[in-house]
This record gives structure tokens, sequence and C-alpha cells, in this order.
């Protein structure tokens, strides 16, 4: 079982301080889980302003491994994605052992969805393959860490000077909000995000 995580996860869970939940959600050992190389040098300045957050994501860059080289002809095949996403989905074509695949690039989501109607291959591996996004992995944080947690976390990242706002994931969790509140505008999300992407598999957690 190899998870592939793009950036994106990694950055929000990070300034939330839950990249160590992220690795007991994904029911893997951390070296079973794979970011790309590039990671270490475009988010750590980012999060220089939040000591804590930094501590957190340099722990886990020590328990993770970084992505292989991706086969060049593959990459070819997703010159409309980023090389970010580019080295991802080609080593989601290569690489049977990989199970999982966590993105928070909406944009990125709907481009691979179009992409498979052109390309067996990854039409095929998708059906495989568990594809996450991150209102989904927060759904599954709040089962298996609870509520209050999750939105203490969050209001972290609030607090963080400077940070980029994700208002989707940050109207789920308003101050004073509910469980309740923040199921239903998570899921919500998480429906339509499925709708556009009828390929990929957007799984509630349990």
């Amino acid at each position: 079982m190899i998870v592939l995580s793009d950036s994106d996860v990694v950055q929000k869970l990070a300034y939330c301080e839950l990249l160590f939940e992220f690795l007991q959600y994904l029911k893997c050992p951390p070296n079973e889980v794979w970011v790309l190389p590039s990671l270490k040098h475009r988010l750590r300045p980012k999060l220089a302003g939040a000591p804590l957050a930094v501590a957190n994501f340099d722990a886990f860059l020590k328990k993770v491994k970084t992505v292989p080289a991706a086969n060049v002809a593959t990459l070819e095949r997703f010159t409309s994605l980023d090389i970010g996403e580019r080295q991802l989905l080609s080593l989601l074509c290569d690489d049977k052992r990989i199970s999982h695949l966590v993105t928070g690039d909406k944009r990125a989501l709907v481009q691979i969805s179009a992409l498979a109607f052109g390309d067996t291959q990854l039409k095929a591996r998708l059906s495989e393959t568990s594809v996450l996004c991150f209102e989904s992995v927060m759904l599954g944080l709040m089962s298996s860490r609870g509520f209050g947690v999750i939105q203490a976390r969050v209001k972290k990242w609030t607090a963080i000077k400077g940070h980029p706002v994700d208002g989707a994931v940050l109207a789920c969790f308003p101050a004073g909000g509910s469980e309740a509140h923040a199921k239903k505008e998570l899921g919500k999300f998480v429906a339509r995000l499925s709708a556009t992407t009828p390929f990929l598999q957007l799984p509630f957690a349990e």
C-alpha cells in the first residue's frame, strides 16, 4: 500500500498541526506515504511564523518518503497538469502498489477526470484507487479525533499571520460552530466535487 499526497494537503494540515493525525487516519506505515521533493523548500518558509507548525512539519518529513522519479514518457501524457500533479499521476499509472491519492487541488481533480476519458490506463488505475480530497480527509479526522480537536486546530490555522485562506474549509468551522454544521458543509462540498469527477472515488471516512 502506497499513498501519494500532494503538497496542498500537507500544507493545510501543517497549518492545523494535524500531520500525525493524518498518518494515523491513513492506517499505513509512514514510509508508505510519498510526498513531492519540492515540498520542503516550498512549505517550510511559509510556516516560519508558526514554530509549532514547523516542528509538526519537520517531524512529518522525517517519517515519510519522497516520491521516486517518474517515467518521462508517462509524464508527457499529462502536460496539461502542473509538474507536481504530473509526477503523482505518472507514478499512479506506473506503480501498481499505489492504492491512495490524496490531493487538495480541486482544479487538478477536474482535469484528471477529463484526462481519464481518453486514457484507458489512467481510467483503469483511478477505478482501483481511493482518491481523497482535503475535505474528505477533514471528515475522517473529525471521526477519528473528535470535532473539538479539529475545530481547535483549524483555529490555529487562522491565527497564523499571512496564512492562505481556504474559505470553503474555514467556513465549515466558524467560531461557535457545531459538529453537525461542519459535517454538513464538508459533506456538501465532497458531494459536489464527486459529481464533477465521475472517475474518482472520494470516500467519506468511517
